[in-house]
């Protein structure tokens, strides 16, 4: 990703400060220094800071530095806008590429002829290629049904606030996790977005305010005065899980049919590695990484 918004000068409101993983108990510090170990070992650069530290990096926390134990700190991190990193990569691609969007567009099947797709049934009409990418997030497995194929993807559900912040507020800079009440925030230009929660609710995207309380309690007991939380904007969204975790990637049984899909709550974080692994696929050049326990045949 780095490499692609520096070729392509993409604008995302990104904040390249690394992210905090926030703990109030010290005994649960320790045991999430323990867990992190793992991602140490494999070259993630990362830094343990107590309460005073964590103030110290971030001057929001200066307030209710009491309430925390410490944090850990994976500095190779960032945050940004992905909506806005995804209509910036579209622009390029259409202005130096001649890519062809349509906005708008339901596809609502796969049209399969033995071991190869022939078309795709959108609210347009059938669209046809030489080769097909599903990337459809939780309508992943709903479409590939259509051709015979069947993906371990299942939706959880979680919920998003976002917030105007206030002028001259204590916001935050850096993103982070609240390992406790299982709250993400991270500041999106002038405002303060946070989700929170994972649960089983098959395809429903409704919800209640009452959803909300516990990103609602978080923001008003770590950000008291950041942002103006009666006029927050919410939504509820559903993650392609996975039941062992890492996406599905490559080919199944069709010869012109790559996947791309079941990325969980970390789609944007793996769509540009993911995007470059199918790309290679696709023009028969071997990915940098293996692809073991990355396909459907796993």
């Amino acid at each position: 990703m780095t490499e692609l918004v520096r070729a392509e000068g993409i604008e995302y409101q990104a904040i390249t400060r690394g992210a905090l993983y926030l703990h109030r108990d010290p005994a649960e510090l320790e045991a999430g220094i323990k867990k992190m170990a793992l991602l140490a070992e494999h070259g993630q650069k990362q830094e343990i800071l107590d309460g005073n530290g964590v103030a110290r990096l971030e001057p929001a926390f200066e307030p209710v530095k009491g309430k925390i134990a410490g944090a850990i700190r994976d500095v190779g991190d960032s945050s940004g806008d992905s909506r806005l990193f995804s209509e910036e990569l579209a622009r390029v691609c259409r202005d130096k590429h001649g890519v062809t969007v349509r906005l708008g567009t339901r596809v609502t099947a796969l049209r399969a002829d033995g071991d190869r797709i022939d078309g795709v049934v959108t609210s347009a009409g059938v669209l046809t290629a030489d080769a097909y990418v599903l990337a459809l997030g939780v309508g992943a497995p709903i479409v590939a049904r259509t051709a015979g194929v069947r993906l371990p993807i299942y939706p959880a559900k979680g919920y998003s606030s976002t917030f105007p912040l206030k002028p001259g507020g204590l916001a935050p800079m850096i993103s982070g996790v609240d390992e406790q009440w299982l709250v993400g925030w991270s500041r999106l230009g002038d405002r303060l977005r946070l989700t929170s929660t994972a649960e089983f609710a098959g395809y429903d995207w409704g919800w209640t305010p009452r959803d909300f309380n516990n990103i609602l309690r978080l923001a008003r007991d770590l950000f008291p005065d950041a942002a103006d939380y009666t006029r927050g904007e919410y939504r509820a969204c559903l993650r392609p899980m996975t039941p062992d975790g890492p996406p599905i990637l490559g080919l199944g049984r069709h010869r012109n049919l790559f996947l791309n899909c079941g990325h969980g709550h970390m789609g944007w974080t793996m769509a540009c590695g993911t995007a470059r692994i199918v790309t290679d696929l696709m023009i028969g050049r071997m990915p940098d990484l293996d692809l073991d326990g990355l396909t459907v045949r796993r």
